[in-house]
């Protein structure tokens, strides 16, 4: 069995290897699922514990399985993502390449950061919604899974703009880059 501490050390060794898979979009949806994980972690220890009152337990218990979605989501979204590049390089490493497959991946090489970022946003909500119930022993570590939701939701903005270029739909370039200009504004404000 691989303890944590492995599996974080053979994500950041990944992270680091010449190839470009996983990259940036990987790191904001890994970074996604440990903010949802320290949001889950809180409001765990919040509803287990006994000076807790019983009208803030029971106001977070049906958020335990939203949360937990949004994890798994992430988790899903942080292979989604590396797999979607991926599909990318080995496009353009054939001789003859084809385009129409070619433009497509690098339409899902950029929507895949969108969905990763649509999802923050959603949670980010929830923290909104939730922040307030959470027992102070444990407030820092909501406060660390906002700042770093912020943080994946600011790559995923980065990942849009540099797949942009490649993205032939037009009107598929417009919705993204008006998503990047929304999700910029939304990190300048939740920081």
């Amino acid at each position: 069995m691989v303890t944590w501490q492995e599996g974080a050390n053979c994500f950041i060794d990944a992270l680091a290897d010449k190839s470009s898979v996983p990259g940036g979009g990987s790191a904001a949806a890994l970074n996604a699922a440990m903010g949802a994980a320290l949001t889950l972690m809180s409001v765990g220890v919040t509803i287990k514990r006994k000076a807790t009152p019983q009208s803030d337990k029971d106001f977070l218990t049906p958020y335990v399985a939203k949360i937990e979605n949004y994890r798994n989501d992430f988790k899903n979204l942080t292979a989604e993502d590396a797999a979607a590049y991926l599909e990318v390089i080995n496009l353009k490493k054939q001789i003859n390449i084809d385009a129409e497959k070619l433009a497509k991946a690098q339409i899902y090489a950029a929507e895949v950061p969108l969905i990763t970022a649509q999802k923050v946003q959603e949670l980010l909500k929830i923290i909104g919604e939730i922040e307030g119930k959470i027992a102070k022993i444990i407030v820092s570590d909501i406060l660390c899974a906002h700042i770093l939701l912020i943080a994946a939701l600011k790559c995923c903005g980065e990942n849009i703009k540099t797949n942009l270029p490649y993205v032939t739909d037009e009107n598929l370039k417009i919705k993204l880059n008006q998503s990047c200009k929304e999700i910029d504004k939304l990190c300048h404000q939740k920081l």
